[in-house]
């Protein structure tokens, strides 16, 4: 039997499902409910299907229901996130502002003290840092190495304060990255660490109104160079956390997270690198500087300072520093300000008040080291070195050994540049300060011998090498000695390549008179007494040994043609020498004292003569070029310039003089009454003689000078600042007005 085949449903009802479906699946959730309820039609199970229909529809209105909501909430979920967010940057500034606070006071107590560090004899005071520190002049090292607005701006000054260049850091590229260079001692170190200690007292718009807000940061790379070099490479967020931990001044103080590296970030950080030139192998310093220059460029906005000896510099500069700063030597008036602040920090903490009773005492014992530097030019001359001079003042105090023991100060400057700094900084040695010494008076006698302060590498390793073998046992190779004294303690400097030199003539002289007294060779002295090369070794050789010899070989010269330099000498040896026999001091006193009144011109002339150079060899340095006469010149020295006067028809002596020559016991007396012509004709006269044959010539029949030092009459305002006492006489208002000072100057040309 046969039927027809059940419809199974029109097009158009197709089509219906077909969209029913497609609807209910676009619903989500509930239309896949309602999807489950036609299911459940079809399969003719009606309860089952109702039931997934009315859930499909509640949800449905659910649905809709939080749709209209949705508005509202998204507007409470976003209040909510606000006030979190806002109650965690709060918190976080909480945490940050009081870290920064902590952080300031560490960084107060870590520099609030003025550290000088090797100095043997420190005393058993620790003085203030703000007290006693005399700002630093800095320079650009060179034109080329300088942003040049500020020298445009500023032509005329020769030396600036480091703030000068802190106040442009921030809006000026050209000033953001600084190195600072300067010689051993020149106070680098110091004046980081007061900067640091000025920004942690909020002090640092009182340096320079126009001074950024920065958060100040030291790093001495001579505790961070190898692991940078060896280890991991860290970053500078790296070293700046670990000292955290390894800094006994900063442990146990914990920075709120990415605290730098934001400060870092915003260039709210100065950034001070200290030492360069403390990593001693030259390419362990170039990867040093090499990662400077990274950290500069990871921190373009950041402000860094980087610091360095010469040396140390130009065999691994940072490209990324634009600007090269050389620190200057100290003025006499900073040296001035520095030892009045000095004695005054000392004597409050030795007498436990501030009065005036304590004052007058530091300002007295400031006065009277202040007038030994200035009567002692070759320690004025170091003076102009913060750690030379803060030895200076240190044994003044506490040893009383100026300028009589002067020897005894050179001895600690070597003990203090040859060991006790590299002692104190924690960089170890395998060779004592006296052994290195030992070394090296080989070739300072040598030097002196063949009258140069230079030497090359080579003639200074076959000088040292039999001596550094018998301190060494011969495991040290002396050109490797050689750089290590120069780039360790600086009392080498490297004047070019290969070629060195001592850092200071003086200190070629000192150790050149410890090796002859060694050897017992002093008659290498006695025969060159009367050679100015051998001036100061002399002094430094007569100050650790009987000088009678010396003065005995000085007035066995009084017929030379170089007698006026023997007896000065001899002169300067009774007044340093350890000791004088009798006999020979009084030689010495009869033929100076009696030969300025003695009446015979041969002996007045040589006796005057002396006098007249030992004036000359201890005018007071003012600065670079200039040096002023400290005291009132004599009528016996005056008494030359008239004699010569003489010989060529002209009349110089004062008005008031009966005759062309001083009276009777007026010899040591000043002179005078003096015609501001003939005076202004005395400096003219006295700058010939000062300079050599040939100075002055005529052009055009004009007069040209072309020496290197002019004498000159004093100006106004610097016989008020460096006044002389004058000495008790009927005479004194006249001394006032018509008696003579000079002052020397440096020049180039005229």
């Amino acid at each position: 039997m046969t039927g027809n085949q059940p419809n199974s449903g029109s097009p158009w009802l197709e089509e219906a499902k077909k969209l029913l479906n497609q609807t209910l699946v676009a619903w989500g959730v509930p239309g896949a409910v309602g999807l489950l309820a036609v299911h459940f039609a079809r399969e003719k199970e009606w309860w089952a299907a109702i039931a997934c229909l009315l859930a499909a529809g509640l949800l449905w209105l659910l649905i809709r229901f939080f749709s209209q909501l949705t508005p509202s909430l998204d507007k409470l979920f976003q209040w909510l996130a606000l006030k979190l967010e806002t109650a965690a940057i709060a918190f976080w500034w909480t945490l940050s502002a009081n870290f920064k606070q902590q952080y300031y006071q560490r960084l107060i107590y870590t520099y609030r003290n003025y550290r000088t560090q090797g100095l043997k004899t420190t005393g058993p005071f620790t003085l203030d840092l703000e007290k006693t520190f005399v700002p630093l002049g800095v320079a650009p090292e060179s034109l080329n190495r300088a942003a040049t607005a500020m020298i445009r701006q500023e032509i005329a000054a020769k030396s600036f304060s480091i703030w000068d260049f802190l106040a442009r850091m921030t809006g000026e590229p050209g000033f953001r990255h600084l190195g600072i260079i300067g010689p051993p001692g020149s106070g680098k170190t110091t004046l980081l660490e007061f900067i640091a200690l000025t920004y942690a007292q909020n002090t640092y718009r009182q340096q320079n109104r126009n001074a950024p807000r920065l958060v100040p940061v030291v790093i001495y790379l001579r505790q961070v160079w190898e692991e940078i070099v060896t280890g991991d490479r860290p970053t500078l967020v790296d070293l700046i956390q670990q000292q955290f931990q390894h800094q006994d001044s900063l442990r146990g103080l914990n920075p709120p997270p990415n605290w730098f590296a934001t400060q870092l970030r915003r260039g709210t950080c100065l950034v001070m690198l200290d030492g360069l030139d403390e990593i001693a192998e030259a390419a362990y310093r170039r990867q040093i500087s090499a990662w400077v220059n990274q950290q500069i460029r990871t921190h373009p906005q950041t402000p860094f300072i980087v610091t360095s000896r010469p040396f140390g510099y130009r065999a691994a500069p940072v490209e990324e520093v634009k600007t090269l700063l050389q620190v200057k030597p100290f003025t006499l008036s900073q040296i001035e300000q520095f030892i009045q602040s000095w004695y005054r920090q000392n004597e409050i903490r030795a007498q436990g008040r501030d009065d005036l009773g304590v004052q007058r005492d530091a300002a007295s014992k400031a006065k009277n080291l202040m007038e030994r530097i200035k009567l002692t030019p070759a320690i004025a001359a170091m003076a102009t070195n913060p750690l030379l001079l803060t030895m200076i003042a240190t044994v003044h105090n506490y040893r009383g050994a100026l300028p009589g023991r002067r020897v005894e100060l050179y001895g600690e400057i070597c003990d203090v540049l040859l060991g006790r700094r590299q002692e104190a900084k924690g960089m170890p040695d395998r060779l004592t300060a006296a052994q290195k010494q030992a070394v090296l008076q080989k070739i300072a006698l040598n030097r002196m011998t063949k009258k140069t302060l230079t030497f090359k590498t080579v003639t200074g390793m076959i000088l040292i090498r039999e001596k550094l073998d018998t301190v060494t046992g011969g495991t040290l190779e002396p050109d490797v000695f050689l750089k290590q004294i120069e780039n360790v303690s600086g009392l080498l400097v490297e004047k070019e390549d290969g070629v060195y030199q001592f850092a200071h003539k003086s200190l070629q002289e000192y150790l050149a008179a410890v090796e002859i007294k060694e050897r017992q060779q002093e008659y290498i002295l006695t025969r060159t007494i009367d050679d100015p090369w051998w001036a100061e070794t002399v002094r430094l050789y007569a100050a650790q040994n009987d000088a009678s010899n010396l003065i005995w070989a000085a007035l066995q010269r009084r017929d030379s043609e170089n007698a006026v330099q023997a007896l000065t000498l001899a002169y300067e040896c009774l007044a340093e020498g350890l000791s004088v026999q009798a006999d020979m001091r009084q030689e010495l006193e009869t033929v100076l004292e009696r030969g300025l009144e003695s009446t015979e011109p041969g002996v007045f002339k040589l006796a005057a003569e002396v006098k007249l150079a030992q004036r000359l060899k201890n005018l007071l340095r003012l600065d670079e070029t200039t040096e002023i006469d400290t005291r009132l010149l004599t009528c016996a020295e005056y008494q030359l310039f008239i004699d010569e006067m003489k010989l060529v028809g002209e009349d110089r002596q004062p008005p008031h003089w009966p005759s062309d020559r001083f009276q009777p016991g007026e010899a040591n007396q000043p002179i005078w009454g003096v015609r501001d012509s003939d005076a202004a004709e005395f400096c003219e006269w006295l700058t010939q003689r000062s300079n050599a044959i040939g100075d002055k010539f005529i052009e055009q029949d004009a007069a040209v000078f072309v020496g290197h030092s002019k004498i000159r009459l004093p100006h106004a305002i610097e016989i008020e600042k460096h006044p002389v006492v004058l000495p008790k006489t009927s005479n004194e208002a006249q001394l006032k007005q018509q008696s003579i000072r000079i002052v020397r100057e440096q020049v180039n040309e005229y």
